[in-house]
């Protein structure tokens, strides 16, 4: 039998990949170096229809050319391991899909190095998880733009669909799609920080029950705050254990992460593009980490937090944290745009919106208006018409870090959405101050307001 498509790798990812290729139609054959998973695959009733491949030659020569393989491995090394044995058995025109989670420069490189063999490569940025993967992931692909028309097909098949139109769209050329997937999994950090502080101030600040806090998000649900996220949230706080105790409350305070929210930090502070909502997700979770130290300093700065006083909390906390979230949104929009001028991909953010309504871990309501806000300006998000129902909430976000702050509960999350906010909303800036201090100290110069040029200052000499 040939196959349309290969899957190089069935762990939880690439099992559900194969499967939703299946479902569609698609004559698929699936190899793994794990025996385990082959065989684990071939009980999964998809035999009939599906070619269990032994060894990496039996894949490839199960493949119709072109040849179309779609690679769900461990991203780095694995990668690079996968792609010494597959490229010399594989032929110009060829095309190999990573929808594993690479960087994106590795990403690049890849694609230059095959493309002087004639193979083509398409990075593909997937999010969903276990579930997007068996039943509709967004895709965002970049790289070869022929390899990818070879594959759209397939692609556009098993994507999530919203609004009648496939959650999948040629990204840009190079790295881009990994790029993208990259952000996105950045902006994911900052809006699950954001959440998780919601859920704290409600039963830390305002001393609500459980059961109070879960009737509060379900009631979200019905908002502009409705999103794939918030519903998970209401799964996770009806969960109990047997002695009817909500599993949140056994859960540890200690939060683990596999890196790209780190490479998108990197990223912003490379490009200089500021994105304080991503920053402070990524350092929680390193911090809570550190859990003998936090019990340590709650027994010497005295842990006792003092109750948090706050007007009509349910509509003011909701409030606070849409416009938190969607300051999110346009932090890590700013972050791909910055890249995509400095790589000249050319990326669309309004076609991003797009591919993020469904199947993605962000998909959210709010991608509406950021949409509309992408297709209205080149200038940061939060700066559109689009934005100017949400800014108005702004006095709410003040008014809840405020309120925590004094209560000494540390929302940064919230804490740094407010500050995005503000450094926007600011004429002049304290780094002034800065650059006359850094002159003083290493003649660094300074720029004037009122002139053009670099200018220096002997500042021992003044007032002698």
């Amino acid at each position: 039998m040939q196959c349309e498509i290969g899957v190089y790798g069935l762990g939880v990812m690439g099992a559900g990949i194969a499967k939703n290729m299946l479902v569609h139609g698609f004559k698929t054959a699936v190899y793994s170096v794990s025996q385990e998973e082959r065989k684990r695959f071939e009980t999964d009733g998809y035999v009939e229809t599906c070619k269990v491949c032994g060894t990496e030659e039996e894949l490839i020569q199960s493949l119709a050319r072109p040849r179309k393989i779609f690679l769900m491995i461990t991203a780095g090394g694995p990668v690079d391991a996968v792609l010494s044995s597959l490229v010399p058995a594989l032929e110009p025109g060829d095309v190999i899909f990573d929808g594993g989670n690479s960087y994106y420069k590795d990403t690049d490189i890849r694609c230059h190095a095959l493309e002087e063999k004639g193979i083509r490569y398409v990075g593909c940025g997937i999010s969903g998880g276990r579930l997007g993967a068996l039943y509709g992931p967004s895709i965002m692909p970049g790289g070869s733009y022929e390899g990818y028309r070879a594959g759209e097909k397939i692609l556009t098949a098993i994507a999530a669909k919203a609004d009648g139109k496939p959650c999948c769209a040629y990204v840009g050329q190079g790295g881009s799609g990994h790029y993208v997937k990259m952000v996105h999994n950045g902006i994911e950090y900052s809006i699950l920080e954001l959440i998780a502080e919601a859920y704290m101030l409600m039963r830390s600040g305002l001393s609500m029950t459980h059961e109070d806090v879960l009737a509060v998000f379900k009631g979200w649900q019905r908002t502009r705050l409705e999103s794939y996220l918030i519903d998970i949230s209401v799964q996770v706080m009806e969960q109990y254990e047997e002695d009817g105790v909500p599993l949140i409350d056994r859960i540890l305070d200690v939060a683990e992460q596999k890196g790209t929210g780190k490479w998108t930090l990197c990223e912003a502070i490379e490009r200089g593009v500021y994105t304080p909502g991503i920053y402070e997700s990524v350092l929680a979770r390193s911090f809570s980490a550190k859990k003998e130290e936090r019990l340590a300093g709650a027994a010497i700065l005295n842990a006792s937090a003092r109750k948090m006083e706050l007007n009509q909390a349910e509509e003011t906390l909701g409030d606070a944290l849409l416009l938190a979230i969607a300051l999110s949104y346009s932090q890590g929009m700013e972050l791909i745009r910055k890249a995509s001028d400095d790589n000249g991909w050319e990326i669309n953010l309004a076609t991003l919106a797009d591919l993020w309504k469904a199947g993605c871990i962000i998909r959210s309501s709010l991608l509406g208006d950021i949409k509309e806000a992408a297709m209205e300006t080149a200038a940061p998000l939060i700066l559109s018409e689009a934005f100017e129902s949400l800014r108005k909430l702004e006095p709410s976000l003040r008014n809840v870090v405020v309120k925590a702050e004094a209560a000494g509960l540390a929302p940064t999350g919230l804490a740094a959405a407010l500050h995005y906010y503000d450094y926007y909303r600011m004429k002049d800036m304290p780094v002034r101050f800065v650059q006359a201090l850094r002159d003083c100290f290493g003649a660094h110069t300074y720029m004037r307001k009122d002139k053009e040029g670099h200018f220096h200052t002997d500042w021992q000499t003044i007032g002698k």
